[in-house]
């Protein structure tokens, strides 16, 4: 009697360590999935981009896209520049059948609250500037620049968000550049 007692109690925790066993195993499988999913290769994927900001690029103005005064009194036929992460800004001009010229400084751009137009300040080495620019999301990204020097003050006016682009009564909408992205 004693050994079916002994038998039975056998049967019964190696029934308890195999089903143990399995719940271990499933566990361990389920770690392993989970750690394996927090690991992939996300290289092909813009999962780094998520909180970069649009302005971030490469931009070109070429051809009629290049604001009416900058084409007629500067003689621009393309305009390029740069919004770096860091704050910095590039921008190279080009006269037309002459060559490129280019610009370093940095910019501020304060984000509107109500809509696409944001405030911008661009300080370069030799001049500051002021205005307003918008961005538009598309195949490929568009950007409208209006900005005027005021230092050393010329006299103008910036655009402010509040007055939006085109309003200015003696310029209109010819100091209006407007821009793709290249990179």
């Amino acid at each position: 009697m004693r050994n079916r007692r002994e038998k039975k109690i056998n049967t019964q925790k190696s029934k308890k360590e195999k089903a143990m066993k399995k719940v271990l195993t499933l566990m361990m499988a389920l770690l392993t999935a989970l750690m394996m999913a927090g690991c992939e290769d996300d290289s092909g994927s813009n999962n780094n981009d998520v909180d970069k900001d649009i302005w971030i690029g490469k931009w070109l103005s070429t051809g009629s896209d290049v604001a009416v005064l900058l084409a007629t009194y500067f003689q621009y036929d393309s305009v390029r520049v740069e919004f770096k992460e860091d704050m910095s800004i590039v921008l190279e001009t080009h006269v037309k059948d002459g060559a490129w010229t280019t610009q370093n400084g940095i910019y501020a751009i304060t984000k509107s609250t109500t809509g696409n137009v944001h405030a911008i300040d661009i300080d370069y080495t030799a001049f500051v500037q002021s205005g307003i620019i918008e961005f538009t999301e598309g195949t490929p990204d568009e950007m409208r620049l209006e900005a005027v020097q005021t230092t050393p003050n010329i006299g103008a006016t910036p655009r402010t968000v509040e007055t939006g682009f085109g309003s200015d009564a003696t310029l209109g909408t010819a100091n209006i550049q407007k821009y793709i992205r290249i990179e």
